[in-house]
């Protein structure tokens, strides 16, 4: 038996004998990508295809679950007839990598939704985070998907940027923390679990303009002290299996063919021996969209050489990669490497030993009421309370006026990469496939070279399986119920839809304000959707403004003028500069996109059954004049609360603020309240002089001083105080959410070791330093308890290579 067949020899020893005997073509196959259509006849997978495109093998097929959109044993039964065709009839029989989006679920018949990730960063539960990424990785798994390319991990601080509701907001420490659960849960021990791709390597989301893969302006210092840090924790404390690299711009070159971004930083600096994958058509785009390679082909050499290990969706650059070879133009060590990685994964995770998918489990390890409780469960623990009166909850026997475009929707509060937006995008493609294919605008550049396939006309054929649907009813038999159903059953209430999302119609403007007169309170249900498809936000759907889209400002203005009671629910894939509904609303509740369960879980809190404990993970701005502003700008810059504006020489001078608009946020960072009040008290430091190589110990106790049950979020940050870099007025350095009953009290301990405080000193050395720093306890960045200052004591320390990612916690 050959070597690499032997499951008891060690992983490392198996590839090197696997490699060895590989051709060039074999090792550049297992280097490219596929879409699952481009191999289907008309009964199924075409082994004549498979045979005829892939006589060498291949590495993976990409949005493998589109093939699933009809019934999970069809897409089962797939995986099964793909995978023995590799392994059964190919020279060495190296299984294929199926992967798919499923960053909220599994996105096929049968896969349970989950919120958006921005709603999971809400939580401030890492371990709600891993539970349901470990039922993603099983759903997944069931029907043959053995690899995911998720988490996103993106700082976003621009929430222009239209894929703002896939991450989990602008903090690094919050962000690394839910992407290290969420790879945790869905790799599990890699052999039973699915491979993460972490995305997007790097910067992608500190676009300019908050477009789109436009160009990232970032320093080396800030791309990696903030951007890099939740892969270099993904990979260090998680074992990440891959990352994907952006289609971002840095410094003149994209991160698929930027070498410093992609080998020095990545390999060299991080450390990462994983796999790098390109996005979606990435290494097409430097050549039809940045124009920095003469041909497809030589962006394929150039990205190779950056140290871009495969490429997606379709491999049409890198199978050209032997030619290179040959010419003695790319060095063959450079596709071993590669190749070497992408071999561990698949011995790694089971694929040799464990190719096919036994269809008589599938449908039993599918969505079910357990599931859906967890899903439901942290939509609840995401909602956000940003103001009340008084309001809310409400009393028993209210009259209700529900007015907005989401009141009696099922499918708005549901997010894009999702079962329903497949479907609709897939339906898009297919209808508009006979005139052309215009996929992100790539297809016609492809189509200018003859020998070019478009690596997205696969779509079309899927669009054949995506059967017509009304997503209502069909999410209706998927037990869905709207806002409308839940909030009838328990109040009377008066229903008036008022307008639509995006359209200008003010039909119904009337009708509403006559249903606001005759009610107690007002309901206003407004915001965005998500997906590929007539939405206000998704991935190359950004917005230029941060009000609401339409004509709902327009139609709240209207129904307050019957002078009642409004409580705004704010919907949608990003968040909204509303300073106008913020004085004049009694509440508002920021839901964004909870799921399936959304009508159920906001009926909840709106009566009280549920008590919001949701702290937002991002800055919400008055305009989009303030962007960017983010809590952990730098000292000296951005935003002063007022009892610092006499600071040093913070002078009305030197930093008046705005002169039109008021320079504070709508919002903080970590905001948001309960129905009931919280005290800390007795906050104290262990030591007030810490070595650089020791662990700071401060604790606080947290008391529920109100009449009902209830959930607060003890932030710890901290800010240095002496440095020759300047560095953050504050910096999330730990987080625990604790549940008390009324009257009861828990102590909160936090052991940060001074390995996580490492920065970029002035010679780019990353370091801990004897120095000054102020530890804060607070329940936001604005609401902060406790203040003592700690000196750092002791030699300067590199960290690189041994910096610390994780804030120790414990409640008593």
């Amino acid at each position: 038996m050959e070597k690499y067949k032997d499951s008891t020899l060690p992983v490392s020893e198996r590839v090197e004998d696997l490699l060895s005997r590989m051709t060039l073509e074999e090792k550049a196959a297992q280097l490219c990508g596929d879409l699952p259509f481009s191999v289907m006849g008309e009964r199924g997978i075409s082994k004549e295809k498979l045979k005829e495109k892939f006589p060498d093998g291949h590495g993976r097929f990409t949005q493998f679950s589109t093939l699933g959109l009809q019934d999970p044993l069809q897409i089962a039964y797939c995986a099964n007839e793909i995978q023995r065709y590799f392994v059964e009839e190919t020279r060495l029989g190296i299984p294929v990598a199926l992967q798919s989006e499923n960053l909220c679920g599994y996105p096929g018949v049968g896969g349970t939704i989950f919120p958006s990730q921005m709603n999971v960063g809400f939580t401030w539960m890492p371990e709600l985070a891993k539970k349901m990424a470990e039922i993603i990785g099983e759903e997944s798994k069931a029907v043959g998907i053995n690899s995911a390319m998720s988490p996103v991990i993106d700082i976003t601080r621009d929430p222009r940027w239209g894929r703002t509701y896939e991450t989990y907001g602008e903090d690094p420490y919050l962000t690394s923390q839910m992407g290290i659960n969420y790879i945790q849960g869905m790799q599990k021990e890699k052999s039973n679990g699915v491979a993460c791709i972490a995305k997007h390597f790097l910067g992608y989301s500190e676009t300019q303009g908050g477009l789109n893969t436009a160009v990232t302006r970032v320093t080396d210092r800030e791309l990696y002290e903030v951007f890099a840090t939740p892969f270099e924790a993904a990979a260090k404390e998680a074992d990440v299996s891959g990352m994907m690299a952006s289609y971002s711009e840095i410094d003149g070159q994209c991160v698929a063919g930027n070498k410093k971004i992609a080998t020095t930083l990545l390999r060299d600096t991080m450390g990462f021996r994983g796999m790098l994958t390109s996005d979606g058509a990435g290494v097409l785009k430097m050549y039809t969209d940045f124009h920095t390679a003469a041909t497809y082909e030589e962006a394929g050499l150039i990205a190779k050489k950056a140290g871009l290990d495969t490429e997606i969706p379709v491999g049409n650059a890198f199978k050209k990669l032997p030619d290179y070879v040959r010419e003695g133009r790319l060095e063959e060590s450079l596709v071993d490497d590669s190749v070497r990685r992408i071999l561990t994964i698949k011995f790694e995770y089971g694929l040799f030993e464990n190719p096919y998918v036994n269809l008589e489990n599938v449908k039993s390890n599918l969505n079910n009421e357990e599931k859906n409780r967890t899903a439901e469960e942290i939509a609840e623990k995401s909602i956000v309370l940003l103001k009340n009166d008084g309001i809310l909850p409400l009393k028993e026997g209210m009259k209700v006026a529900l007015i907005g475009p989401h009141a009696d929707s099922i499918r708005y509060p549901i997010s894009g990469y999702t079962y329903p937006a497949y479907i609709e995008m897939l339906q898009y493609h297919s209808k508009n496939a006979q005139e052309k294919s215009n996929f992100n605008g790539m297809a016609d550049e492809a189509r200018k070279n003859k020998d070019k396939e478009n690596p997205f006309a696969a779509f079309g054929k899927a669009g054949a399986l995506a059967k017509e649907v009304d997503m209502e009813s069909t999410l209706r038999t998927m037990a869905g119920l709207s806002l409308k159903d839940m909030m009838s059953e328990r109040y009377d209430v008066s229903y008036i839809k008022g307008c639509d999302i995006m359209t200008e119609g003010k039909e119904e403007f009337e009708a509403a304000l006559e249903a606001a007169k005759e009610s107690d309170v007002v309901i206003f249900a407004c915001g965005g959707n998500s997906g590929w498809v007539n939405v206000t936000g998704g991935e190359g759907i950004d917005r230029c403004q941060l009000k609401l889209p339409g004509v709902q400002q327009e139609l709240l203005e209207t129904v307050a003028q019957a002078g009642k009671p409004i409580i705004l629910i704010i919907y949608g894939p990003g968040i909204f500069s509303l300073p106008w509904a913020a004085e004049h609303t009694s509440a508002m509740i920021q839901a964004s996109l909870p799921g399936m369960q959304a009508g159920r879980v906001i009926t909840n809190v709106l009566d009280g059954t549920v008590n919001p404990g949701g702290k937002l993970t991002v800055t919400i701005p008055r305009s989009v004049g303030q962007i960017p502003v983010t809590y952990n700008h730098r000292t000296g810059s951005g935003y002063l609360l007022p009892e610092r504006k006499g600071d040093g020489a913070n002078g009305f001078i030197f930093h008046g603020g705005y002169v039109d608009e008021d320079d504070i946020p709508l919002f903080c960072f970590g905001h948001g309240i309960s129905y009931t009040d919280f005290k800390l008290s007795d906050c104290r430091l262990d030591s007030l002089q810490v070595p650089t190589d020791g662990e700071i110990v401060v604790s606080c106790k947290v008391k529920n001083t109100g009449k009902v049950t209830g959930d607060e979020v003890v932030q710890l940050y901290y800010h240095t105080k002496i440095a020759h870099v300047v560095r953050p007025v504050q910096q999330l350095a730990g987080f625990k959410r604790v549940k008390l009953d009324p009257g009861e009290e828990k102590t909160v301990t936090f052991t940060l070791p001074c390995s996580q405080l490492g920065f970029y000193n002035e010679e780019m050395q990353f370091v801990v330093e004897p120095t000054k720093m102020d530890v804060m306890l607070g329940t936001s960045a604005h609401d902060i308890f406790f203040t003592e200052e700690v000196e750092l004591t002791g030699e300067v320390r590199e960290l690189m290579g041994r910096r610390s990612y994780t804030c120790k916690v414990s409640v008593s």
